[in-house]
């Protein structure tokens, strides 16, 4: 490498192939063609698209193993110049409706100087076949937004955000987002999927704003209450603890004094500024709040108190209830065992009930006997069913035999002049007698003030839910809080019914919520299979799930494989990966779409990782599972841009390329997201890999998933560290508490 190459601190380079893209971070080996022959770029790129060209910045350096490499800082998508290039671009998505195929016959047709045709002589695309007028207005309309996009991907790409998030802020934001920017960065924080506020603060102080400001530090205390909340389900933190995760986050202590490095004070001062503004609510016992979860917490314990009373208040006689009960259970052809009896019993008694209890415990009869018990008492109640997921909704109204919805679209969700209403409020509220809701453990503090403002006075409200499974994904703890408020009546169910005709995972599941070992036989539903390292647990899941597909009796749609953790070779990540190529590998007759490091083909069984309100009749939820049935390109149908068509239960979703992100292979999945779920078949995976995750309500609410066939993969020694270990992860809520005091508003 001669000193002058050595010295150059720009690349530009055609993408020819994504070598190594790292599973734990956005750093990613690029081979890529040059003027002088074939290179290597390696850094840390949100997304690249191959065959498109990019100008790199950075510097060249000569690594011990790899030889020489161009290290990236920052980098753009060029206009190309070569024909290659200018099909590449042409088809990437950034042009509207053209697709490779489109793109090859325009560069065909006009050479070198298709883009000077486009911007000067447009009416000449009528002479490529395939391309109408219509076409041809799409065509240039798109061309010429991307021009304005190319001065915003500029000015972005030199504040260090990457070409791919440059565009998704364009998609937001237009001719306005570099405005935006340069007026409040830490805005994209909250607008932006996929910006925290390290990068947001990066393009700050790229954009020269001052360490010190009161903006940015209020901005970072905003941002560690919404964090904390979004991704450990807090819905406040104590003052000390903000202020510990906000000089974190900022770097306040770290290495020597620098006067421009805020101090603690300085912190504290924006944090005062914050409780001013009413942007933080602080209780009086330093209990620091965001309005939404303060608010949300005082509703909820309000209508639940008032719901409560009011139902007490117009309950039936004793005697009527223990009639209705009796002919419940004449009708159902069952014996109630005591705790059955005060549960079904105890629903009409008061306005809000609550029935917690393990697998095998009786939440299904009970739910069946109240439904028979309603249509006795008053000449008929009307029962509405309802639960937080689409499967956990099917799941309820199979065993129930009437319909059941999720919560949303029980409530109705929906669009008015394009903003997401819920049809049913406090103004509007929902038509029944009883509501009966299951998984609500599910339920976070948000959706349960929606909830709660859409049930009427006089509506009788069940929550039936297993409180030993991990807490929902949003905010809040929601069920576990009202058991532990004592202000409401909670029946705990604790007896298995029928034992001869309950299954060894049942059992299993009672004996790990109990402290106690599982029990594993080769003729049993439960099984064991000892791995000692992560990449042996890997290979074992993988061999697993091919057996049981191609050999067994389950398909992919059956079958879920658990993890605690994203990262590691055991982790979810690495796992989908693995999976996907032994069952449903590349193929020249199947289409598929890169987006990053994952490629999502025809078949693959995919996960939304946002609540996306605008998609579908009630919108896609994180969390929600679904199959790819087709891929769309351009060249085919008349979308705009490389597309996924992903039936969610049995509603079709598209997805385009920039919204991939919202996507993820489901294969494998984190135990957190498969709440609410059910499988015939479960493979889990329990290794020491995983350390930090290895509690016993985490391999509780695993075990629980499954309905035939558990399988657990990993180390008895991970697996005795689960069940010993009991701590339940604290969320910082106050729901109980409210509840204790009679309720706020």
């Amino acid at each position: 490498m001669t000193d002058r190459r050595r010295n150059e601190d720009s690349l530009a380079a055609r993408v020819l192939d994504v070598r190594f893209s790292s599973p734990d971070s956005l750093w990613k080996v690029l081979s890529v063609e040059t003027d002088a022959g074939v290179a290597t770029v390696v850094g840390e790129f949100h997304e690249v698209e191959e065959g498109l060209e990019y100008s790199f910045s950075g510097r060249w350096d000569v690594h011990p193993r790899f030889g020489e490499q161009f290290r990236a800082e920052s980098y753009h998508p060029t206009p190309p110049t070569t024909k290659r290039g200018m099909i590449a671009y042409l088809s990437s998505g950034l042009i509207r409706g053209i697709g490779p195929k489109m793109a090859a016959k325009i560069v065909d047709r006009f050479g070198e100087r298709t883009f000077d045709v486009i911007r000067d002589s447009p009416e000449r695309l009528l002479e490529v076949s395939g391309i109408a007028h219509t076409k041809k207005e799409q065509l240039v309309e798109s061309f010429e937004k991307h021009r304005n996009l190319q001065e915003v991907v500029t000015y972005l790409t030199g504040l260090g955000l990457t070409a791919n998030m440059a565009v998704k802020l364009y998609g937001e934001y237009g001719d306005d987002t570099i405005a935006v920017i340069q007026r409040d960065p830490y805005r994209l924080t909250q607008d932006i999927f996929g910006i925290g506020f390290r990068r947001a603060d990066a393009i700050a102080m790229a954009a020269g704003i001052d360490p010190r400001s009161p903006s940015r530090l209020r901005a970072a205390i905003i941002y560690v209450l919404r964090r904390s909340a979004e991704s450990e389900g807090h819905t406040f933190l104590p003052r000390n603890k903000l202020l510990e995760r906000t000089a974190k986050l900022l770097g306040v202590g770290e290495g020597r004094a620098d006067p421009e490095r805020p101090t603690p004070e300085d912190i504290r001062g924006a944090l005062i500024m914050c409780e001013s503004s009413g942007e933080v609510i602080a209780e009086e016992d330093e209990a620091m709040y965001l309005p939404l979860y303060r608010d949300a917490e005082r509703h909820v314990g309000a209508r639940l108190l008032r719901i409560h009373r009011a139902g007490a208040v117009t309950a039936p006689s004793s005697e009527f209830i223990a009639q209705a009960t009796a002919r419940a259970q004449a009708r159902l052809g069952l014996e109630y065992g005591e705790e059955q009896k005060k549960a079904v019993a105890g629903s009409f008694a008061s306005g809000v009930m609550v029935i917690t209890g393990g697998p095998g415990t009786g939440k299904t009869t009970i739910v069946r006997g109240i439904i028979e018990a309603s249509e006795f008492l008053s000449g008929g109640l009307r029962v509405l069913l309802a639960a937080p997921t689409g499967r956990a909704a099917r799941r309820l109204g199979e065993v129930a035999g009437r319909e059941a919805t999720t919560i949303h679209r029980l409530l109705g969700y929906g669009f008015v002049e394009g903003q997401p209403v819920f049809r049913h409020d406090s103004e509007n509220p929902l038509e029944g007698d009883v509501l009966i809701l299951d998984e609500s453990s599910m339920i976070d503090i948000e959706l349960a003030a929606r909830l709660l403002d859409a049930i009427p006075d006089s509506m009788r409200v069940i929550f039936v839910g297993d409180a030993d499974q991990l807490p929902s994904v949003g905010p809040g703890n929601f069920l576990r809080d009202l058991i532990r408020s004592k202000a409401l009546p909670v029946v705990r169910l604790t007896r298995i019914y029928r034992q001869d005709e309950v299954s060894d995972i049942v059992i299993n599941a009672h004996r790990i919520n109990n402290g106690e070992m599982p029990r594993f036989s080769s003729g049993g539903q439960s099984h064991f299979v000892s791995k000692e390292k992560p990449e042996g647990v890997c290979a074992a899941v993988v061999k697993l799930v091919d057996d049981l597909v191609n050999r067994g009796p389950y398909n992919l749609s059956d079958l879920q494989v658990l993890s605690p953790m994203h990262r590691g070779p055991a982790g979810v990540a690495n796992l989908n990966a693995e999976i996907q190529d032994r069952m449903n590998p590349s193929s020249a007759r199947k289409p598929e779409i890169k987006a990053g490091a994952t490629i999502y083909r025809l078949g693959d069984k995919v996960m939304c990782l946002k609540n996306n309100y605008e998609k579908g009749q009630y919108g896609v939820f994180n969390g929600n599972q679904g199959i790819v049935v087709d891929v769309l390109s351009p060249d085919d149908v008349d979308v705009d841009e490389d597309t996924l068509e992903v039936d969610f239960d049995g509603e079709l979703i598209w997805y385009g390329r920039r919204e991939l992100n919202e996507l993820t292979l489901a294969y494998a999945t984190t135990v957190h997201k498969s709440q609410g779920s059910e499988y015939p078949a479960v493979i889990a995976v329990v290794s020491l890999s995983h350390y930090i995750m290895l509690q016993r309500n985490l391999l509780y609410t695993a075990v629980t998933r499954a309905q035939n066939l558990l399988t657990l993969v990993g180390q008895q020694k991970a697996l005795g560290i689960m069940i010993g270990n009991d701590r339940v992860r604290e969320r910082h809520s106050r729901l109980a508490q409210v509840l204790g005091r009679g309720g706020y508003e």
